[in-house]
C-alpha cells in the first residue's frame, strides 16, 4: 500500500514539472509614453538624444531600447529596465541614444522613432516583444557654411581684403563681400540658399538678402558675392553690429557678426 502511494505521488510531481507555462500579457503600447523631442542638425552629423520614457502599466517592461529613427541612424542606445506603476503613478526612466543624420534632401519634417521593450510571456515561457512608435519633428540642413565675410568699399572690389569693423559718414554706402561653401556630402540646388543682413539699429541701416543661385557639389562654393548696405542720410554717429546669415528654408544655419561705425 504504501508503495502504491508513493508511486501515485512520484506521478503527480512529475506530472507538475512538466505542465506548459501558463502566457502572461504583456503591457500594452498605448500605456506606454515618450516625451517629445525635436532633431534639428546638419546632414551626416552624429549626436546624442535623451528621452524620458513612462510606464503606466501596473506590470514592468524590460530591455528597453530604440531599435530605429526612420532613415536617421541609430549608432548605439542605452537600454533600460522600467517597473511598473507605484501608487497608481507611472514610473519613468530617462534613455540615452545616438542618432547619424541622413542627406537633407531625403530627410522629412516628421520622423518615426520606434522603441522596443520586453513584456509578458509566451506560452513556452519566452519575453514577448513589443513596440512604441511616436513621430519626432525633425529637420535637418545642408552642412553649409559662410567664408570670408567682411566689408569692401563696393560691389566692384568684392575680392578685396575683407574689414570685419567699417567706418563712414550718415548717407555713405559700404557692401558686404561674401561667399558660400558645401561641406556637406549632397549637393545643394541652386536656389536653395538664401544670406541675408540686418543692420542691428534701425536708425542707421535696414535690411536685405541674396539667394545663391548656384548649385554647390560636394567641397562647392558660389561665386564671391555682395550685399549693398546704404546708411541713413539722418542715422546718429555711433557704432552697431551687423548680422549677417546663411538661410536654409526658414532656418539661420551659419551666422557672422561685423560692426559698422558712423562718424560724424
Amino acid at each position: 500500500m504504501i508503495f502504491i502511494s508513493l508511486v501515485i505521488l512520484s506521478v503527480m510531481l512529475i506530472s507538475g514539472c512538466t505542465s506548459e507555462p501558463e502566457a502572461v500579457v504583456p503591457v500594452n503600447p498605448d500605456n506606454i509614453s515618450i516625451s517629445s523631442i525635436y532633431v534639428n542638425m546638419p546632414e551626416y552629423k552624429e549626436q546624442n538624444v535623451n528621452i524620458v520614457i513612462s510606464n503606466n502599466a501596473d506590470k514592468p517592461i524590460d530591455s528597453v531600447t530604440v531599435t530605429s529613427f526612420g532613415n536617421f541612424g541609430v549608432d548605439q542606445s542605452g537600454t533600460v529596465n522600467i517597473p511598473g506603476k507605484i501608487d497608481d503613478v507611472s514610473s519613468s526612466a530617462s534613455l540615452s541614444f545616438q542618432i547619424r543624420s541622413p542627406g537633407f534632401n531625403v530627410a522629412s519634417d516628421t520622423t518615426d522613432l520606434t522603441v522596443s521593450y520586453a513584456s509578458g510571456m509566451d506560452d513556452k515561457g519566452k519575453p514577448i516583444v513589443r513596440t512604441k512608435i511616436i513621430p519626432v519633428d525633425t529637420f535637418v540642413y545642408p552642412d553649409a557654411e559662410l567664408q570670408s565675410v567682411g566689408f569692401v568699399i563696393d560691389m566692384d572690389n568684392l575680392l578685396d581684403s575683407r574689414m570685419e569693423i567699417w567706418e563712414l559718414k550718415k548717407g555713405q554706402n559700404t557692401t558686404i563681400s561674401f561667399y558660400v561653401k558645401n561641406n556637406g556630402k549632397t549637393t545643394i540646388d541652386e536656389n536653395t540658399l538664401v544670406v541675408s543682413y540686418e543692420v542691428e539699429n534701425d536708425r542707421i541701416g535696414g535690411n536685405g538678402s541674396f539667394t545663391i543661385q548656384q548649385a554647390m557639389a560636394k567641397s562647392g562654393t558660389s561665386y564671391t558675392l555682395g550685399l549693398l548696405v546704404p546708411v541713413k542720410k539722418d542715422a546718429p554717429n555711433g557704432e552697431t553690429n551687423v548680422f549677417v546669415e546663411l538661410w536654409y528654408k526658414d532656418q539661420v544655419i551659419d551666422t557672422e557678426n561685423l560692426v559698422l561705425k558712423v562718424n560724424l
